[in-house]
């Protein structure tokens, strides 16, 4: 999820919604508020919106107005209704729209943070089932991998390259092929410090620096885990 946009005309509630989602540890990147809904009609018209959380009673367009013109137009935005108690016959009208949950005010922090992770899931497992469409996700990652092993592959980065949450990442990831993409990364790392080791005159230190490790007794240690033999012993031509 990148993009979270939050409509409601009470500040302090805005303000209290963008709190619990900068601190629940979903990967948004972008918060966005408006305080009616005209304004937010014309966000969702000009901007892509993950997911959306929206009160019902507003100014000059209501979030049920809003929840039709998104289910009309076949948006891929995740709705989450905020109601009060009086309103809860309009939050299961919503529901014809494909809203995807509602919350009833007063809103609890553990509540919202359990139904945010499980907007957060349905959005990321739709984003798998278009990109198996397009592509294999985990070749798409092999690949990238293996063309810039010697740069620092982080998860963060990794999932960002196929525009999915890092943990769905790890977890897709092992659920294919059986193994962590974090030990895929290391084999793949050391693979190419092998083949530096054959088949050039670099020094082991120059290697391990080129590949991204700083400390030569690590970098030995993992080697050797998985050719049998240090790095030294390798260079001079020995193999397990």
């Amino acid at each position: 999820m990148k993009t979270v946009l939050i409509v409601e005309d009470e500040k302090l509630i805005r303000q209290g919604l963008r709190k619990m989602i900068q601190r629940s540890g979903v990967p948004v990147e972008v918060i966005m508020e408006c305080n009616n809904g005209e304004t937010a009609l014309e966000i969702l018209k000009e901007q892509s919106i993950d997911v959306m959380f929206t009160d019902i009673r507003m100014p000059k367009i209501s979030g049920l107005d809003l929840c039709r013109h998104i289910f009309e137009r076949k948006y891929s935005t995740k709705v989450m209704i905020l109601s009060g108690y009086g309103e809860f016959e309009y939050a299961k009208q919503a529901i014809q729209y494909g809203v995807s949950e509602y919350l009833l005010k007063p809103i609890l922090k553990e509540e919202f943070e359990e139904i945010l992770e499980k907007m957060l899931e349905r959005h990321f497992a739709e984003e798998i089932k278009k990109q198996e469409k397009t592509g294999d996700i985990v070749q798409e990652v092999e690949t990238y991998i293996r063309e810039h092993v010697e740069d620092d592959l982080s998860l963060e980065l990794l999932a960002g390259v196929v525009h999915l949450n890092p943990s769905y990442l790890s977890r897709y990831f092992k659920d294919s092929t059986g193994e962590n993409l974090s030990n895929f990364v290391t084999r793949c790392k050391m693979e190419k410090a092998a083949w530096l080791l054959e088949h050039t005159e670099q020094k082991i230190n120059e290697i391990m620096q080129r590949l991204g490790y700083q400390k030569s007794q690590h970098f030995a240690k993992i080697f050797r885990e998985q050719y049998g033999v240090s790095p030294k012993d390798y260079k001079r031509g020995i193999r397990s």
